[in-house]
């Protein structure tokens, strides 16, 4: 996995996770739908190769 990937990667994991931890703060259904909506963007990314995950990823 290239510098640029891993730096790329890693900002979709930043994100993601931020907009779970908004959800927790502050359930409802607008943080619900950010969050399935950056999850989306993430799983889709992953699939058509704009990201790549590392074989040894552990979601926190």
């Amino acid at each position: 996995m290239s510098m640029l990937n891993r730096l790329e990667w890693s900002k979709q994991v930043t994100q993601l996770n931020e907009r779970i931890k908004g959800f927790q703060a502050n359930p409802g259904v607008e943080q619900l739908v950010a969050a399935i909506a950056e999850l989306r963007l993430y799983a889709d990314a992953a699939r058509v190769g704009g990201i790549e995950i590392p074989a040894r990823f552990i979601a926190s």
